[in-house]
């Protein structure tokens, strides 16, 4: 077994003034993020303001690349939600080779890199700070996976911070996504005790504290930032399942937000695993209930997130879901029926016995 994560890790609120002391890099950043964050650092580092329309795509990551060549520089320093941080780390590695194809990184062929790079998360979720993955959306309108432990980043800051000027919704739907990661990096069929004991502390930390977080509470925030960094580190270990998998799939036909479409999945991804591993005791004890699927439906009900998700496409979606990597992890073997059983659940809001 092994375990990866960034060499180093710093947390703790107003670590992001750790970037000051870098005087050859360059920033990456969204408009809105920088409008929030600047006046917590002071740095003569050029600015690149990230802007794309809705999910960044093939041709959003490649005009990062061609701006990015523009400066002679040693750091990378990508300061965002998962959208940036995600762009940045493939932009980098185009930037050193602007002749790499999609092809080729979508086949986890990953080069070595002699730049090195910074991840501040803004967005209490992703964990792509600490991660070895980033996900952009193809031509075809698919979101793909580019993983390699190359993508991990050579720094991580997470600064509590950096998250107070995050809108109501960008906190549900980035918690969501951590309490996913989390759940599913515990459960999944890869058995590693390091990342099992920090996916299992983060399941902790972020369900106790994501009611307050969201409606303001800076402790609270605190908590659940640093849940999403556990998660991080534990789905990057211990691999993510049905949910990511079909998570990606719907997302990018159906134009809808990673987190808010993790969130709906999640109940049915429990409904669906739970008889299938012991693991989800564990995760009931430290959530405190009796039925994690109910429990997590319930705080999607209190959020305003929907409890199914209607037209879908099932027949089509279930033969690509089966076809994901990610299915290999999930802690039951799923057949392209079985995966069709499920989607109709989630048209239906039917959370009964998958």
């Amino acid at each position: 077994m092994q375990f990866m994560t960034p060499p180093k890790v710093i947390f703790g609120r107003g670590t992001i003034k750790k970037i000051e002391e870098i005087k050859d890099g360059v920033i990456i950043t969204g408009e809105n993020t920088w409008r929030g964050i600047k006046n917590l650092i002071a740095t003569s580092n050029p600015i690149i303001i990230f802007r794309r329309k809705g999910e960044p795509t093939e041709e959003d990551v490649e005009s990062l690349a061609e701006k990015l060549r523009e400066y002679r520089i040693e750091w990378i320093i990508a300061i965002g939600g998962g959208s940036v941080i995600d762009s940045a780390k493939i932009a980098r590695i185009m930037y050193e080779y602007p002749n790499i194809s999609w092809e080729e990184l979508y086949s986890f062929n990953v080069p070595d890199m002699r730049s090195k790079f910074i991840a501040i998360e803004t967005t209490t979720g992703t964990g792509t700070g600490v991660s070895a993955a980033a996900v952009v959306k193809s031509d075809e309108g698919d979101k793909r996976g580019v993983v390699s432990p190359r993508l991990i980043p050579t720094m991580a800051i997470y600064d509590p911070e950096v998250t107070q000027s995050m809108p109501k919704n960008a906190t549900i739907y980035s918690s969501m996504d951590a309490l996913t990661h989390a759940i599913e990096a515990y459960t999944s069929n890869v058995d590693n005790i390091i990342s099992d004991t920090l996916a299992l502390k983060a399941i902790e930390l972020i369900y106790h504290n994501i009611r307050n977080s969201v409606n303001g509470d800076m402790e609270a925030r605190e908590k659940v930032h640093y849940g999403n960094m556990l998660a991080g580190m534990g789905f990057t270990n211990s691999r993510l399942g049905l949910c990511h998998a079909a998570a990606h799939k719907i997302g990018g036909k159906y134009e809808i937000e990673h987190g808010k479409i993790n969130a709906i999945l999640l109940p049915y991804v429990v409904r669906a695993n739970e008889r299938y591993t012991e693991r989800f005791k564990d995760v009931a004890r430290v959530m405190g209930v009796d039925d994690v699927a109910q429990a997590i439906m319930d705080l999607n009900k209190e959020f305003g997130i929907p409890t199914r998700l209607e037209n879908l496409e099932v027949d089509k979606l279930a033969e690509e879901i089966a076809k994901d990597r990610l299915m290999e992890f999930n802690p039951r073997r799923m057949s392209v029926e079985d995966i069709r059983e499920f989607l109709i659940k989630v048209r239906e809001g039917k959370l009964d016995e998958i």
